[in-house]
């Protein structure tokens, strides 16, 4: 696994070194280092889920001071657990950061070629982190197991596609979620996969009729089918459900959870090399 942890002041985070070494700034968070009471402690970094708003934007003002940006440098989606994929560059800067109201509408996927910085939250969905070294491009979807079926993965390829981006060369990050030691689901979501992948053998059949399912393998094949190299496929395997002194995880703690923030942003110098 070349996903390694990092620490930076109270902040615990995960990140990939190779990424960096290419100027690409990525990480996932965890539940550590932020001012968030129980049982949001302490890193919760979503607007959306009943927490104290100012002590959020305390915790979102970290995040973003780890990475060296202001308000206005990142862009943040009203996540609906759909497909639709956006291109967005510096003029969407500040949206949806500070405010709910203000977030980009019904967008489960950003795209870019400028130094926006693209911010998605999580509590036990699917984090993919794109980079095009040929587009000098990046990107972010948030897949649960809607967006799975529904093949976001694949959407977020083909708009790098429209722009002339090369599959072959696309680096990809499938970074932790729910883990199919943990996730059953039942017979009305293994209908949708069946219904959308020829093949299913990330669905373990259980005895009481459910299943388990890997959401780590489905997105993997996704990436596969549409010509990302196997080796070019970074998969965390840590699951969030399973690490409750590290991750949020709506299926272990229910409604009343924060959310962990994937982010990605492609640094100035890159841009101006």
């Amino acid at each position: 696994m070349n996903w390694r942890w990092r620490e930076n002041g109270s902040l615990t985070f995960l990140t990939i070194p190779k990424w960096q070494a290419e100027g690409i700034d990525m990480g996932f968070s965890t539940r550590v280092g932020g001012v968030s009471q129980v049982p949001y402690d302490t890193l919760d970094l979503g607007l959306h889920v009943g927490d104290n708003p100012t002590a959020v934007l305390e915790n979102r003002k970290r995040w973003l001071n780890q990475w060296g940006v202001s308000w206005s440098e990142g862009v943040v989606g009203e996540q609906v657990h759909g497909t639709n994929v956006l291109w967005v560059d510096k003029e969407n800067g500040g949206q949806g950061v500070r405010e709910l109201g203000t977030a980009v509408p019904a967008v489960d996927g950003f795209v870019t070629q400028s130094e926006i910085g693209l911010m998605a939250f999580f509590a036990d969905c699917v984090p993919l982190f794109f980079y095009y070294p040929d587009l000098k491009a990046v990107g972010i979807a948030h897949a649960g197991w809607k967006g799975t079926a529904q093949k976001i993965g694949q959407k977020v390829l083909e708009r790098f596609e429209e722009a002339g981006g090369r599959t072959e060369e696309a680096w990809v990050a499938i970074g932790p979620s729910i883990g199919p030691c943990c996730y059953s689901v039942d017979e009305r979501v293994a209908v949708q996969f069946r219904a959308n992948f020829g093949e299913t053998p990330f669905l373990q059949r259980q005895e009481n009729g459910h299943y388990l399912l890997d959401l780590w393998e489905a997105n993997r094949i996704l990436l596969l089918e549409k010509g990302v190299r196997p080796e070019n496929i970074e998969v965390a395997s840590i699951c969030t459900a399973d690490n409750p002194e590290w991750f949020f995880s709506h299926r272990r703690d229910g409604v009343r959870t924060g959310r962990m923030a994937g982010w990605i942003k492609i640094r100035s110098a890159m841009l101006e090399a």
